[in-house]
């Protein structure tokens, strides 16, 4: 039940029950002090008639005398338990021995007794007194009902009970309306979410007020709906490019095969025809790996499994796989003296396989628009957690206007129409990278090219600590 209750309601509920639990205390505190206070106050009434029934003692019309209580009755005992003294009214009790005894033994002793026909107990109390030059203790007792005091308490109760009843009823009446205007804001959005037009790709929430909690939750959630709708765009779009670049290869190797199939009719025609297919199979190849690998790369619901890589080893291993590749292809590498400087070879933590996938891929690319000229890698400390590696070349460079979307998978440069490659490379070493806690950037190179900085942390100690146990 409680979780099917609205917001507002859960408010009013805990609001209206802390009001009222407090309205109960202080109600009860009051309550119990005017008990207190009648009962402390009838008794000191009582003490005076018994000291006054005591001094009186003997006298005929000490009735008369004493009756100022609403159904007064007096006692009176010499050291025997003999009464002295009764009078007419008090014909709902009879002392005992033990009440007696009690008296003398704590000299005013306070009781209650229940007397037929009243709602609330009589009250009572007896005095012990001592004669000069006589043996023993005179009791004095007096009795009566405290109608006056019983009555206020009664309405007391009452004016509690009604009141905080009356005050619960406005607190909730109160609570349910600022509950409400509070939470209005919160409604506003939901009627803007429930509204037909929600459903729109440019669908945005509006505020009451942009500032308080409410608008915060609606920049944020817009802002998710901005990320959601860029990356449908961006699923749409690369669907549709990875259709075409898909469709583009396997179009030229049927229209080889068709050709040879029907046209060529020797050895040497037909092994061109096939020579070709082979080429675009290839090309083929290549790209269906890479999308498997961006699509591997986006699903990856459990952590990176990583360890310790010298980076130097896995820079030289990439250099190695690049130069393989590209014979002709001068590379170089350059360390700072703040990383000779270092006590330790710099280290990373880091799956091998993808960071040399990555990096080999940016190495490659440099080479692959550089037309030949050399490419350059620089070795850096960047901070004390972190080094820099930068790749340099000197090829064709990236437009400006590629900038922005030059990292979007099969997005290639508008200047690279005459060079082989599918738009993958880069995304791939970037969303490697960032699975690595690294950042890349590209920038142009003064002089023509391009520089593609990654920036890449440090093993730390407490890392170091836990991977040694």
């Amino acid at each position: 039940m409680a979780a099917r209750l609205q917001i507002k309601h859960k408010l009013l509920l805990w609001f209206s029950s802390l009001v009222g639990l407090i309205l109960l205390a202080f109600s009860t505190y009051v309550y119990l002090s005017s008990v207190d206070y009648r009962q402390d106050s009838f008794t000191r009434r009582l003490t005076r008639k018994a000291n006054v029934a005591y001094q009186v003692l003997g006298d005929t019309v000490i009735s008369s005398v004493l009756a100022s209580l609403p159904e007064q009755a007096e006692y009176l005992y010499d050291p025997a338990d003999r009464p002295l003294y009764k009078s007419l009214h008090g014909q709902d009790f009879e002392p005992t021995s033990e009440l007696l005894a009690a008296a003398r033994r704590e000299k005013e002793h306070v009781f209650s007794f229940v007397s037929p026909g009243h709602r609330f107990p009589k009250d009572g109390v007896a005095v012990a007194y001592r004669r000069p030059n006589e043996p023993g203790e005179y009791v004095a007792i007096v009795t009566a009902y405290d109608h006056n005091g019983y009555t206020r308490q009664d309405d007391l109760f009452r004016s509690l009970l009604y009141g905080n009843l009356m005050a619960v009823v406005l607190v909730a009446g109160v609570g349910l309306l600022f509950a409400s205007r509070a939470l209005a804001p919160l409604n506003f959005l939901i009627r803007q979410l429930r509204a037909p037009g929600s459903q729109t790709r440019d669908f945005r929430l509006r505020a009451f007020n942009p500032h308080d909690e409410v608008g915060v939750l609606a920049t944020a959630f817009n802002d998710l709906l901005a990320r959601q709708q860029a990356l449908a765009e961006s699923q749409q779009a690369f669907i549709a490019q990875a259709s075409h670049e898909l469709r583009t290869p396997l179009t030229t190797i049927k229209g080889w095969l068709e050709t040879s199939l029907a046209y060529d009719t020797d050895v040497a025609s037909l092994k061109e025809g096939i020579g070709q297919a082979t080429q675009e199979l290839d090309k083929l190849t290549e790209l269906t790996n890479g999308l498997l690998h961006l699509a591997r790369l986006g699903d990856f619901s459990e952590p990176l499994e990583r360890k310790p890589l010298e980076l130097m080893d896995v820079l030289l291993d990439v250099m190695d796989t690049v130069q393989h590749q590209r014979t002709q292809q001068r590379l170089s590498l350059a360390v700072s003296e703040g990383v000779e400087r270092q006590l330790t070879a710099p280290t990373v933590l880091g799956n091998a396989h993808l960071l040399r996938t990555a990096l080999v891929n940016l190495v490659d690319n440099a080479c692959k628009y550089s037309a030949g000229q050399p490419v350059a890698l620089c070795l850096e400390m960047n901070t004390d957690q972190g080094v820099r590696l930068r790749i340099e070349d000197r090829g064709i460079g990236i437009a400006p206007a590629d900038m922005q979307r030059i990292f979007q998978p099969l997005i290639r440069g508008s200047n690279v129409q005459a060079i082989n490659g599918f738009g993958i490379g880069l995304t791939l070493a970037r969303q490697i990278l960032q699975l690595h806690q690294a950042q890349l950037r590209l920038y142009p190179r003064s002089g023509g090219g391009t520089v593609a900085e990654v920036d890449l942390p440090l093993v730390t100690a407490t890392q170091a600590s836990s991977l040694q146990r």
